[in-house]
């Protein structure tokens, strides 16, 4: 099997003037919600408004911040 990978375009919907950004995105069909790094969420001017518990591939729980939104 392997690993699948898809370019995405990215934007802040809320705020125009931030410039998009194309980004490379590990395909998971299982995934609920989309995961960002941090870096991407700051350059997008992404405003973190929750903080969610998530469980990662290998089932540890860990509290992350919740941003967005976020066009794809």
């Amino acid at each position: 099997m392997g690993l699948i990978h898809a370019p995405l375009t990215l934007a802040n919907p809320r705020d125009a003037s931030v410039r998009s950004m194309q980004v490379q995105a590990l395909v998971d069909t299982g995934a609920l919600h989309l995961c960002l790094a941090p870096h991407v969420a700051t350059q997008l001017g992404l405003e973190e408004f929750d903080t969610r518990e998530v469980r990662i591939a290998d089932s540890i729980t860990r509290a992350v911040p919740y941003a967005g939104p976020v066009a794809v």
